[in-house]
């Protein structure tokens, strides 16, 4: 009996002792699990690119605009060959850069939009790297820009932020009701600690950013902020194959946005209205106008 238990025991401390191995080796070689763990959000949130890609096709300006001494962004005006419609303050989302997404421009600029793109800090040609606080300052600066680029023109303002962008683009309109005249949200977050909940792998993780959530950046939080937009169209897109933002995201912020609003459940890739819809997509921007 002793010598079955002492053979139980080792086991069991094996099993233990490989857990804790396992453990130690997925922290050390697993990036997403050590900023999940350590709440590392500069890793988690961000994925910059700084290679340009030619935009030889488009007719458009670029600006480098100086947010503090050490940080500077650039920004792109894309301008349609025929009469412009509109304005279209765009916010991408985590990775690529504002360059990278250009593609996407492309049905608004040939439908006659004026298209104002901007880098945050780390992305495509801007200096620094980003951060929570740091991507929102860049992103208020970026959209008084746009605001003194278009205010000789009688144009209506649109402000389109795609997923990681969206809250930006909800707190943008939120804190700028009197200059916005409609707003789109493409794949959206609903906030930062929802999606640390969906892609924790362990449930300690996700308890852990249920209970806490001030440990998330709470500047801008997209559900919270969207009840506060009133009088302003709002046009809410999410796919119900979206891989990388839940649905439930789009669900919840149409659910607390005021109206007028519309939902648009697509079954388009990640942020590719634009791309796999395009005629659809214009179609329903313009009457957010109209």
């Amino acid at each position: 009996m002793k010598r079955a238990l002492k053979i139980v025991g080792y086991a069991i401390l094996l099993i233990i002792v490989s857990g804790i191995g396992f453990g130690i080796y997925k922290y050390q070689t697993d990036d997403m699990l050590r900023a999940m763990i350590n709440q590392d959000e500069s890793k988690l949130s961000y994925g910059p690119l700084k290679e340009i890609v030619s935009l030889e096709k488009f007719d458009f300006e670029e600006y480098e605009l100086e947010v503090n001494d050490s940080i500077k962004i650039y920004t792109y005006l894309f301008k349609p060959s025929i009469q412009p419609i509109g304005n279209v303050f765009f916010i991408h989302g985590s990775g690529g850069n504002a360059a990278y997404w250009s593609s996407l421009y492309k049905p608004l600029i040939d439908e006659g939009y004026n298209v104002y793109a901007a880098d945050w800090r780390g992305y495509g040609k801007s200096t620094g790297s980003p951060n929570y606080r740091g991507v929102l300052k860049d992103t208020e600066v970026a959209f008084k820009d746009f605001l003194d680029k278009t205010k000789t023109d009688s144009l209506k303002h649109i402000v389109y932020g795609m997923s990681l962008g969206g809250q930006l683009a909800i707190k943008i309109t939120m804190d700028n009701q009197e200059h916005v005249d409609a707003l789109v949200l493409d794949s959206a977050l609903e906030s930062a600690q929802k999606i640390a909940i969906d892609y924790a792998p362990f449930e300690f993780l996700k308890n852990r950013a249920r209970h806490h959530p001030e440990s998330f950046n709470q500047l801008y939080v997209g559900s919270r902020d969207i009840k506060s937009i009133r009088n302003i169209p709002k046009l809410i897109i999410h796919s119900a194959n979206d891989l990388q933002v839940s649905i439930s995201h789009g669900e919840n912020l149409f659910k607390n946005a005021n109206e007028p609003k519309t939902f648009w459940k697509t079954e388009t890739s990640h942020i590719m209205t634009l791309r796999d819809e395009p005629k659809e997509a214009i179609k329903r921007i313009n009457r957010l106008i109209q």
